[in-house]
């Protein structure tokens, strides 16, 4: 693909502007750099064909569109690989954290046991919308474009999800007293 001498500039501002915070998002979710890099040559390429540059839409609708592409390049890139990129609760609560008291690691893991329990109660758009915000660390703004919907809505979804949460992990706690 060849892009027209006149857009050239155009398109590498386009790119500079939204490459990094792409790649970190990229880094987090796969196991390599270059597996990174290689999506986010397939998220431009995906704009550069979509022309979505071309079509006048605010930065922050680019942005979103850019995230939703990189989202779906990355849920196409872990079937053909055939494995998960984040490391669930579950094993998580293995992890030893050798400057606790035993005490300390104990309370620790059954915390995590329940949190984990809680959140298996919550529906699958829920978790997505935990996932996206506390481990992904993206803003509402972001999360509205991935999910298409409205920064409000967003907003609203998730502190019912956290309420919900709350009360399930609550739940959970006096299920072990």
């Amino acid at each position: 693909m060849q892009l027209p001498h006149t857009e050239k500039g155009t398109w590498n501002l386009f790119y500079m502007r939204f490459a990094s915070p792409l790649f970190a998002y990229l880094s987090r979710q796969v196991t390599n750099r270059q597996d990174a890099e290689d999506l986010l040559l397939e998220v431009f390429l995906r704009a550069f064909r979509e022309e979505i540059l071309l079509e006048g839409w605010p930065e922050e609708r680019q942005l979103a569109w850019l995230f939703r592409v990189a989202r779906n390049k990355i849920v196409d890139y872990y079937r053909h690989e055939r494995h998960v990129s984040w490391l669930p609760l579950i094993q998580a609560n293995e992890l030893e954290d050798k400057r606790l008291m035993p005490e300390e690691y104990v309370e620790q893991q059954e915390a995590y046991r329940q949190l984990y329990r809680a959140m298996q109660r919550l529906s699958p758009a829920q978790q997505e919308l935990v996932r996206l915000r506390y481990g992904e660390e993206l803003r509402l703004i972001e999360i509205a474009g991935i999910l298409e919907r409205p920064e409000g809505a967003v907003r609203k979804m998730l502190t019912r999800t956290l309420r919900q949460l709350r009360a399930y992990y609550t739940l959970e706690g006096e299920k072990e007293s």
